[in-house]
């Protein structure tokens, strides 16, 4: 198997942009972050296989996280081996969310959230015309919650126009 990346395998191993990649991030079909990210992978998939089973479509930074959508049906593999994802943190310098592309707002959600699990989804549609989005999470919030709350709800803003709000079932 071989790392797929937004930009092309050349591009990204070379770090200099062919004029196709060029005109890509140019029109904006491109952001500095899927170049830099693409980049970055590629390098270490020489010498980390599992990195090479990758597929990206698309890689945003929101403050010091990295949020990498892959193709649809190629995130389960991965949620098997732990360290993959702490190898991706150690490679790109920040803490990695993993979702796929052209999936429901739901989908990425839970993607989000794993390992914690998600027992209601709720939308609501406020008077000016946004909506907000309650996630309810069963049990309590502990000390030992494996998640930045804020920052789930930071990235889906970037990322999707979601409004957040999480609520646990028991106080």
């Amino acid at each position: 198997m071989i790392l797929k990346t937004p930009i092309c395998s050349f591009d990204a191993r070379t770090g200099i942009l062919c004029p196709k990649c060029d005109a890509k991030l140019r029109s904006g079909q491109l952001s500095e972050t899927d170049v830099q990210v693409s980049s970055k992978l590629t390098k270490a998939a020489e010498k980390n296989q599992e990195l090479a089973k990758l597929s990206l479509v698309k890689a945003e930074q929101v403050d010091q996280d990295y949020l990498l959508v892959l193709e649809p049906g190629s995130l389960a593999p991965l949620r098997h081996d732990p360290s993959f994802q702490k190898n991706l943190q150690m490679i790109l310098g920040g803490k990695v969310w993993l979702t796929e592309a052209d999936t429901t707002d739901k989908k990425a959600l839970e993607d989000l959230f794993f390992p914690v699990r998600i027992s209601n989804v709720n939308t609501a549609w406020l008077p000016d015309g946004s909506k907000l989005t309650k996630v309810v999470i069963p049990g309590r919030k502990t000390e030992r919650f494996p998640h930045d709350t804020s920052m789930i709800g930071k990235i889906l803003q970037e990322s999707r126009g979601i409004d957040l709000m999480v609520e646990f079932e028991r106080q």
